[in-house]
């Protein structure tokens, strides 16, 4: 009995501490909230925004330009090398017995006189143009036949006014002097005057 009184008073005190600050603590006062006036809106920058520049243009303004061969120059090489379709089919029998380029046991230093870097700060590049000629498959047939005999063979298109022209060339290479070694064998052969002129893309 005694134990059940006890275990009474207990959680009547219990009681007591949790709703006394209900019942005897006055309610907090608070300042009643005041809305201040709407901002205005602000405003808004609507300038069209420009196309993010691609990492190539950024930088083409400040590459040098390409190499080009002189209109002069270019004409006269393939004036010189121009062959007509039936001189076409007479060098493929004379390309097959086209040797390959002797290749110099020492690399040969480029002479002063011709350096490898020109004024504009460009590198020097050369190619022996070979052929002129008027479609891409006799362009593709000599170059197969000059690449079998270990000539780096290439072929570009260009158009010259109304009609479409092949440029066979060999090369590119910075030194001129090996070009000009294999010159004499390709000119018998082609029956051309093959042409030295500077190497542009």
């Amino acid at each position: 009995m005694l134990k059940q009184r006890l275990v009474g008073i207990l959680v009547l005190v219990a009681l007591g501490i949790v709703f006394w600050p209900l019942i005897f603590t006055p309610p907090e006062r608070r300042e009643p909230l005041v809305l201040g006036p709407m901002p205005e809106q602000p405003e808004i920058d609507r300038t069209p925004i420009a196309p993010p520049q691609s990492f190539r243009e950024s930088l083409e303004g400040r590459l040098p330009d390409v190499a080009v061969v002189s209109e002069a120059e270019q004409d006269l090489a393939d004036e010189k090398t121009q062959l007509d379709d039936d001189a076409v089919q007479n060098v493929v029998a004379e390309l097959s017995q086209l040797g390959e380029p002797e290749e110099s046991p020492v690399r040969e230093t480029p002479p002063a006189t011709d350096p490898l870097i020109d004024a504009a700060g460009l590198p020097r590049f050369w190619v022996l143009q070979v052929a002129t000629v008027s479609s891409v498959s006799r362009a593709d047939t000599l170059v197969a036949l000059l690449r079998e005999r270990k000539y780096k063979a290439f072929s570009t298109l260009y158009q010259r006014e109304d009609q479409a022209l092949y440029r066979v060339q060999i090369g590119p290479n910075a030194e001129r002097q090996r070009l000009e070694k294999i010159k004499p064998n390709i000119d018998q052969a082609l029956s051309v005057d093959s042409q030295i002129i500077r190497y542009s893309q």
